[in-house]
C-alpha cells in the first residue's frame, strides 16, 4: 500500500465504489425483512385472538351446559348444622365397624403425627 497517499490527487471525485446494483438489492432485501416480520406480528396477534375466542367459548359453554344448581333459600344449612351432619355420619361409620376394625382405626390414630400435631395447637389455643 502506498503510504504516500495524497488527498489533494484524488480532488473533488469519490474514491469509493459500490457494486453494480447494491442499493436496489439492499432495498428489496429490506423491504422483504420488513414484510416477514409484519406477516409475523400478524400471526402472533391472530393466534392470540383464536385463543382468547376459544377460552370464551368454552366459559360461555361451561355457563350453559353446567349451570350452577339453584338452592331453596329455606334449605341453606348453617356450619353448625353442617358439622352436626358430618358428626352423626361419622357415628354411624363408626357403629357399623367391627371389633378388629375399631381397634385398628385406634391403633393407626395413635400413631398418626397429624392428629398428634392439630391436637397440640388445640391444646396451645386454649392456654
Amino acid at each position: 500500500m502506498n503510504k504516500d497517499f495524497d488527498f489533494n490527487e484524488i480532488g473533488k471525485r469519490n474514491p469509493f465504489r459500490t457494486p453494480e446494483g447494491f442499493f436496489e438489492r439492499m432495498q428489496a432485501e429490506t423491504l422483504k425483512r420488513v414484510a416477514e416480520e409484519q406477516r409475523k406480528k400478524k400471526l402472533y396477534r391472530l393466534r392470540w385472538g383464536i385463543s382468547i375466542a376459544l377460552a370464551t367459548a368454552a366459559l360461555w359453554c361451561g355457563f350453559i351446559f353446567f349451570p350452577t344448581p339453584q338452592t331453596d333459600p329455606g334449605e341453606q344449612t348453617t356450619t353448625t348444622e353442617w358439622v352436626a351432619q358430618a358428626d352423626d355420619d361419622m357415628d354411624l361409620y363408626f357403629q357399623e365397624l367391627t371389633d378388629e376394625e375399631l381397634e385398628a382405626w385406634i391403633e393407626f390414630s395413635e400413631n398418626d403425627i397429624f392428629y398428634e400435631l392439630t391436637t397440640e395447637n388445640l391444646d396451645e389455643d386454649e392456654d
